[in-house]
């Protein structure tokens, strides 16, 4: 069968619209993206975990961190922090900190924490390092495991460094004892009747050497505590101030009781046993005579007056 032949112009096929529009050079359009979400404001946090995340921010809270915790074992010496400026000028004048490539801060750091070390003991180092493991720990909460290890270190360490204190107070005890004994063996009085009479003078004087040799540890201790000073220089000090030149003597109404190496020097008719001075809480010496070779006179305590 012959099919109709379609009029001029036509293809005879249908008419089928596509399914998308033929999109021309022309009539392109462009394509705009879609709005991004606005991002959160940056918080500590954040800065802080960023700083912590490099190798400088890590090791300069390190350093950071050691120094400050190791500051206080030192007793606050502040001449590690000076040497430290000191190293970050010579860098900034030397023109190193381009070689340094910002690690310029870690090495004042570093010559802070090595001058710190050069004034502490080894235990002060574990304990400064155990606390800074326990502080890790705590930042870390609620992962307690660093922090547990952080208290055994701490107790550790703490123990450690209670015992080696204790050592060395009595190391220093015993060679303090030692230096008393000798000045008094140097600086004391060849009779008990000159005792009295030499602490008058000294103070008269403002001798700290004389009247603090004079003295043995508990006598000292009482001396300087009946003065209110920080130390036996500071009690001659303030006991010259009250008696600014040295008193009569002669004819000294200071009578002695006891015999042998031990006696008392009864001073409470004196100006020693005076307010200004000793007053009447010191006014009786217990006065000893240092073993051979010295042999010399010094005073061992003090007693109060009797009130009768």
């Amino acid at each position: 069968m012959d099919l109709p032949t379609p009029p001029p112009g036509e293809s005879g096929l249908p008419a089928v619209r596509p399914p998308y529009p033929v999109v021309r050079p022309g009539d392109a359009r462009p394509v705009v993206p879609p709005p991004e979400p606005p991002r959160p404001p940056e918080t500590p946090a954040h800065r802080w975990r960023r700083l912590t995340r490099t190798r400088q921010g890590a090791a300069g809270l390190a350093i950071l961190a050691a120094a400050l915790l190791l500051w206080p074992f030192s007793g606050w010496f502040w001449i590690p922090w000076l040497a430290g400026l000191v190293v970050l000028v010579l860098v900034a004048l030397l023109r190193l900190d381009r070689l340094l490539h910002g690690w310029s801060w870690h090495l004042g750091g570093l010559a802070v924490l090595v001058g710190l070390m050069l004034v502490t003991g080894p235990w002060d180092w574990a304990l400064a390092a155990s606390l800074g493991v326990l502080l890790a720990g705590l930042v870390q909460l609620p992962w307690w495991r660093l922090a547990a290890v952080g208290v055994v270190l701490c107790l550790l360490a703490g123990t450690g460094w209670g015992v080696d204190r204790y050592r060395a107070a009595q190391e220093k005890a015993a060679q303090e004892a030692q230096r008393s004994q000798e000045n008094m063996s140097l600086l004391g009085e060849r009779s008990p009747e000159r005792v009295l009479p030499a602490l008058l003078e000294g103070i008269g004087q403002g001798d700290a050497v004389g009247v603090c040799g004079l003295l043995a540890v508990l006598a000292r201790n009482r001396f300087v505590q009946a003065a209110g000073a920080p130390d036996c220089a500071g009690a001659v000090a303030h006991f010259h101030k009250a008696q600014p030149r040295v008193p009569p003597l002669r004819d000294l109404d200071a009578p002695l009781a006891g015999a042998g190496t031990a006696m008392t020097v009864d001073g409470c008719r004196t100006v020693w046993a005076s307010s200004d001075l000793g007053g009447p809480a010191l006014g009786v010496l217990q006065v000893t005579q240092a073993p051979p070779p010295g042999g010399t006179w010094f005073i061992s305590g003090f007693a109060a007056c009797s009130t009768g």
